[in-house]
């Protein structure tokens, strides 16, 4: 049963993003059967992920483009029209009045419209010629399409020509990656992770024979999509873990409301809202939804490994006392119900996925944060083209959120000032200076104070439990000798459970402080102080120069390390798992 969002509109769920390509000359009797084929994929979206909002890209060219599009409007699924030029020379392109008519028909009924920029080398005058400069621009919106879409769908008849920006280019783009100049260098062994394309074999006018059954769906995955499992089944996992995140967002929006504005808040107050665009307040809000996640689900994780350690001391101390003070069967029942109480608590998180639920969010939230930043000081860049790439297999759906999302913002729009002045980007900078580096310095330093004190804390009680339990267990063994009636003694048999049960409450101390991994957090929290000290530093000394470019740099290369150092921390604590048979 599909759910319907209630408290979290399609705004903030992360969307699966779907682009079109397809040929323009489509015949019209073929018309209702690849509608008919497109409806069945955008329903088999649907019922698969059912918390999730659809979103289509489409720059509504003649045919294929148009007809996907009409497709989408009428299961309402939003449009977004990312233009290759400005609209008004776009129209030059459709050559009758009934398709000029039916392209603002459709646009009008688009969620948001934007003009892709000019591809570096191209000038203005110079695309208004049905030349080279135009393809290319033709080329840019399908490169865009197969970069920001999860899934591209694609009215092809199957052969390869070498038209720029025709539909068998698009295809390449997706399942080969993207080249210079519609987006930057790749290195040769960099694996191409822009989803699969869904063909639908399509006949057309130049073309009444294409390669395959006619209106047959072929899936068709980029190379380096490989697993066990299938490939439909291993992309498919990406988009259920989007779509349980949407989920959690749905379940728990109305309960963390208050939450959510406080880290909200947190980031920019409410003084400072006015001075971002549209698009950067969006991405501010999808921070603040991953982030309150990400705590909800700590406080869970916290609290069951907590709960497990005091169930295995309840368990020891049960079995102490059955051995030594009162060997009454009730007593000694208490130590198969704590274990079995552990296992079911472990397996309820486990099915609950909490501790990878807090470290996924919290992934997903540094990612977002890092763009909000990189945006407001003035860069283009996408952090998805740049985070968790060593972490394909657990994280991947992470950066194919963070790319659904930002496939919501125009690109070159989320840059902070409404103003556009040239000063203004400077001024961005100071804030970013301010808003991030500065309270990040502030935050791993607190973080690292706090995290080498609660271990100190923590090993001197482990290492006061233990040695009292040394103490005791010898003062026992000194007092039996001395005193041969002392073993009849309900004294001699108390002390003998409180020595058995202190090491075991030292143990799980221990237990639990290295699966919060303390240690290593600490040691990452006081390295990332040392970095945007730092960076803090450089960009004083830059922005006092005037020096833009040279700041974007920076905060370029700081939020690239960021985003490796937070990677990292992931994978060092999606390691310690609470593993009921390791003692929790």
């Amino acid at each position: 049963m599909a759910i319907a969002p209630k408290q979290v509109d399609q705004n903030s769920a992360i969307p699966i993003i779907i682009g079109v390509t397809g040929h323009r000359d489509l015949r019209a009797s073929d018309i209702p059967q690849l509608k008919n084929q497109v409806r069945v994929i955008l329903k088999c979206l649907r019922d698969n992920y059912p918390a999730t909002p659809l979103l289509l890209l489409s720059p509504l060219a003649e045919g294929g483009d148009r007809l996907v599009a009409q497709v989408a409007l009428e299961t309402e699924i939003r449009l977004v029209v990312p233009l290759p030029m400005p609209q008004e020379e776009y129209e030059n392109d459709f050559e009758t009045k009934e398709s000029k008519d039916e392209f603002k028909q459709l646009l009008s009924q688009a969620w948001k419209c934007f003009e892709l920029p000019l591809v570096p080398g191209n000038i203005g005058g110079g695309i208004q010629n049905s030349g080279s400069e135009r393809q290319r621009q033709y080329a840019q919106d399908g490169a865009y399409i197969a970069r920001h879409s999860h899934i591209l769908i694609a009215l092809w008849d199957g052969e390869h020509t070498e038209l720029e920006g025709g539909t068998s280019q698009i295809v390449d783009f997706k399942l080969n990656g993207i080249p210079a100049p519609y987006a930057g260098p790749r290195k040769p062994l960099d694996l191409v992770d822009n989803g699969p394309v869904y063909r639908v074999v399509t006949p057309r006018a130049k073309n009444p024979n294409p390669q395959g059954i006619p209106f047959n769906l072929e899936i068709r995955f980029p190379e380096g999509w490989t697993s066990s499992e299938s490939l439909e089944k291993s992309y498919g996992r990406i988009l259920e873990q989007m779509n349980a995140f949407n989920r959690d967002a749905h379940c728990l929006y109305e309960k963390l409301d208050p939450e959510l504005k406080r880290n909200r808040e947190s980031v920019l107050g409410e003084h400072e809202l006015a001075l971002l665009s549209e698009s950067a307040r969006y991405l501010l809000d999808q921070y603040a939804l991953a982030d309150t996640l990400a705590l909800h689900f700590q406080r869970r994780r916290r609290l069951t490994l907590i709960t497990l350690f005091i169930l295995a001391i309840v368990a020891v101390l049960s079995f102490e006392v059955y051995a030594h003070l009162l060997a009454h069967p009730l007593v000694l029942a208490v130590y198969p119900l704590s274990l079995m109480s552990a296992v079911a608590l472990y397996l309820l998180a486990r099915r609950k996925d909490f501790q990878n639920k807090h470290l996924d969010y919290r992934a997903l939230a540094e990612g977002l944060r890092v763009q909000l930043f990189w945006n407001l000081a003035g860069l283009s860049d996408e952090v998805a083209d740049h985070y968790l790439r060593q972490h394909r297999t657990e994280l991947e759906w992470i950066r194919n959120a963070i790319r659904g999302w930002q496939a919501n913002a125009e690109p070159g729009c989320v840059l902070g000032s409404r103003t556009g002045e040239a000063g203004a980007s400077l001024t961005m900078v100071e804030f970013v200076l301010k808003r991030w580096v500065e309270e990040q310095r502030a935050f791993f330093d607190r973080a690292t104070r706090r995290d080498h004190g609660k271990l100190a804390r923590r090993d001197h009680l482990a290492q006061c439990l233990f040695g009292f339990g040394l103490v005791l267990a010898v003062l026992v063994v000194t007092l039996h000798l001395l005193l041969p009636d002392f073993g009849e003694s309900s004294n001699w048999r108390s002390l003998i459970v409180v020595m058995g049960i202190t090491p075991a409450i030292a143990a799980a101390i221990g237990g639990y402080a290295e699966k919060m991994a303390f240690s290593a957090q600490a040691k990452r929290y006081e390295w990332m102080k040392a970095l945007f000290d730092r960076a803090a530093n450089q960009l004083t000394n830059l922005l006092k120069q005037k020096d833009r470019a040279s700041s974007q740099q920076l905060i370029f290369d700081l939020g690239k390390e960021a985003l490796e150092e937070n990677g990292d921390w992931v994978m060092i604590h999606r390691e310690r798992t609470p593993d009921v048979y390791k003692g929790a």
